[in-house]
């Protein structure tokens, strides 16, 4: 049994432009296994997936502030082969997918990108799930 809103480390998998269109699909990658006493239900370098889910934020006022684009967890891949359901953030969100801002670098070779590949975030299990782990 994998518990609700058990956290595991990922890894952007590519740059993400900040214009990206919602909807368009993220990859991440799982950076440290994700062990459950000791057995190992997700492994590490294993596939996440996820999307761009829009805007939030207030509109820009003398250049400051603005829009954080926004992204949603949808599954990993568990040891078993099966898809358990993710999410972006630890807690559930009431009304729709559960979605978390970009983390935008401070560096000058970000400019345009809302993040780069390789930033890390976690991921957090969607919901009690199984998974078959052999011995």
């Amino acid at each position: 049994m994998v518990n609700d809103a058990l956290p595991f480390v990922i890894e952007l998998a590519e740059d993400v432009a900040s214009d990206a269109p919602e909807g368009q699909a993220l990859r991440f990658t799982v950076t440290q296994p994700l062990q459950v006493g000791d057995k190992t239900v997700i492994a590490k370098g294993a596939g996440v997936t996820g999307a761009v889910a829009g805007e939030s934020g207030k509109k820009k006022f003398l250049g400051i502030g603005g829009h954080k684009l926004t992204f949603r967890l949808t599954q990993v891949e568990a040891v078993d082969g099966r898809k358990l359901a993710v999410r972006a953030m630890a807690g559930k969100s009431e009304d729709g997918p559960t979605v978390r801002s970009f983390d935008t670098a401070k560096s000058s070779k970000s400019k345009g990108y809302a993040a780069m590949q390789g930033t890390v975030y976690i991921g957090y299990i969607d919901g009690d799930q199984i998974v078959a782990v052999h011995k």
